[in-house]
């Protein structure tokens, strides 16, 4: 999504999917708990995401990426003090 969103070329090895234990070591396990589960909040309110999470990661992206690079432009149209 950000490779798209900004238009730099995507790394030519993909995100992956990796445990907890196997990228923290032995003990570690907090991560894994904290990965919402939208089944769950079906089940007990009866509601689903109306948008998917890559539009939403797209949409969010955007919006930083277009603020961050504008905020850039102003930083250097401005003169520093002395």
């Amino acid at each position: 999504v950000y490779s798209k969103v900004s238009g730099e070329v995507s790394l030519a090895t993909p995100t992956i999917d990796v445990s907890s234990k196997e990228f923290y070591g032995e003990g570690y396990d907090d991560s894994d708990k904290r990965i919402p589960d939208m089944t769950i909040i079906n089940r007990q309110l009866g509601w689903n995401p109306k948008t998917s999470l890559w539009d939403l990661l797209e949409s969010t992206l955007t919006y930083q990426h277009r603020t961050y690079a504008e905020a850039i432009k102003q930083a250097i149209s401005k003169p520093t003090a002395s």
